[in-house]
């Protein structure tokens, strides 16, 4: 039996709570499809796909190996569970969008939780590593000797994907006017191929950039006037009001940009936050342009009620159960009146 560690993201990305909800560990990216019928791209160090804990999770993890799902904690390490590896490789096609991380090389986890907050040493950083520092191994072994189970989920079925045509023709049977489905429906074929270009270069690309050729022209396309959006309003990167701006307008909702690859983890605390000062606001959205997520007020608390990709958009929350998907998030962002 072999101990490894894996990181579930950086910094400003943590799907840590994919991996318990799911019972499983993910890397990525999974473009070429599964790894034993592409070895070759994964594995050739030119390839865009090329990442060498690919290979690791598909030919050297076992069954019955540990593995430990840590957590940068200053120069140390949080121990967030330890799980046994209880499947052989996988490739899941309903994790090719977590968060706009595409993960779908998996393997399947027995997990079980420190019963307390657990920082040790002897860990190092990277992906998918083996773990061979005797401290850190005692560790490991002692949380994985607790009775603390994580209860998985199963893994859902990969909800449809919706054609630019079939997220139209849902639009219209809600109500949308046939000039504006086809306003909208040309903005998304020239946006997606503006994000693909902005998915080659995302180090490099802003958030300025973000908004003002990502984000804006899909507020103008739905309807949203010029004189009813506000940017870097407050602190607020996008405001949205109901009435032509004035000093007394109050938004109904607010947009969060992000930077491509920075992830959409921790930016709707930051939303809420800004939220709180506007009871009249009852949505806001995070987006690094491409993905977008949708939150509803209810009261004093807020709800993820729908996510949508430009690239891919799917009916449904790719795997969150009663998270709705494409045609919600538009219906949420149309202006009332427009429909």
């Amino acid at each position: 039996m072999k101990i490894w560690q894996i990181a579930a993201g950086d910094g400003s990305r943590d799907y840590s709570d994919v991996f318990l909800k799911f019972g499983v560990i993910l890397v990525g990216p999974g473009s070429e499809g599964k790894y034993f019928s592409n070895q070759d791209a994964y594995n050739n160090p030119d390839s865009l796909a090329y990442r060498p804990f690919i290979k690791t999770l598909a030919e050297e993890l076992a069954k019955g190996d540990l593995v430990v799902l840590k957590r940068p904690s200053g120069h140390n390490w949080e121990i967030l569970a330890v799980g046994e590896i209880t499947s052989g490789y996988l490739f899941e096609n309903v994790f090719g969008d977590v968060d706009g991380w595409d993960l779908r090389h998996c393997r399947r986890i027995n997990w079980k939780r420190p019963m307390s907050q657990t920082i040790i040493s002897g860990l190092r950083r990277g992906t998918l590593v083996g773990v061979n520092h005797d401290q850190a191994v005692g560790e490991v072994n002692k949380v994985w000797s607790s009775e603390h189970q994580v209860a998985s989920t199963p893994i859902p079925i990969e909800p449809e994907e919706l054609s630019v045509d079939q997220l139209i023709d849902s639009l219209i049977i809600e109500g949308l006017p046939g000039q504006n489905a086809e306003l909208i429906a040309n903005t998304i074929w020239r946006l997606r191929r503006v994000a693909k270009w902005y998915s080659f270069h995302g180090s490099d690309v802003g958030e300025h950039e973000i908004r003002t050729f990502l984000i804006v022209p899909l507020l103008t396309s739905l309807g949203w006037a010029e004189q009813k959006v506000k940017i870097e309003w407050n602190n607020i990167d996008i405001a949205l009001f109901d009435t032509p701006y004035s000093k007394e307008s109050k938004p109904l909702a607010i947009i969060e940009s992000k930077r491509l690859w920075d992830g959409l983890r921790y930016a709707d605390d930051q939303a809420i936050s800004y939220a709180k000062s506007y009871p009249a606001c009852d949505r806001f959205i995070v987006s690094d342009g491409i993905r977008y997520k949708l939150f509803r007020r209810e009261g004093e608390k807020w709800h993820f009620a729908a996510y949508m990709n430009l690239l891919a958009p799917k009916r449904s929350h790719p795997y969150e159960s009663g998270v709705d998907g494409a045609v919600s998030f538009f219906l949420a962002l149309i202006p009332k009146g427009a429909i």
